[in-house]
C-alpha cells in the first residue's frame, strides 16, 4: 500500500468497541436475513485461511472473495463498489 494511503487510513481511524471480542453473541441463532461475507484474499491482519474457517464455523456459509488487503475500501474502492452494487442488484432482481 502506498504510504500516502496508509497515512490517510491512520488519519481517519476511530476507536472500536472491544465488545465483540469480550461478550458472546446475545441471540441463540443468526437473524433470518441474507448474509454475505466478502473476504479479502491479501489481508494480513485477518488472513484468508483463518477467515474462511471462521466464516464457515460461525455463519455456515462460504465467503465470497476479492483481491486486496485489510483496507480494501482504500486500496481497491472501485472493485469493492462494483461488488457491493452487484450484491444489491442480485437482491433486487425478481426471482
Amino acid at each position: 500500500m502506498p504510504s500516502e494511503l496508509a497515512a490517510e487510513a491512520v488519519k481517519r481511524s476511530r476507536d472500536q468497541s472491544a465488545t465483540p471480542f469480550l461478550e458472546p453473541w446475545p441471540l441463540q441463532i443468526q437473524p433470518a436475513v441474507p448474509t454475505r461475507f466478502l473476504l479479502c484474499r491479501d489481508d494480513r491482519f485477518f488472513p484468508a485461511e483463518f477467515m474462511r474457517r471462521v466464516v464457515e464455523q460461525r455463519l455456515g456459509i462460504a465467503p465470497d472473495e476479492i483481491d486486496g488487503g485489510h483496507t480494501i475500501a482504500l486500496s481497491r474502492p472501485k472493485e469493492l463498489a462494483d461488488r457491493l452494487e452487484a450484491y444489491q442488484a442480485e437482491r433486487n432482481s425478481p426471482r
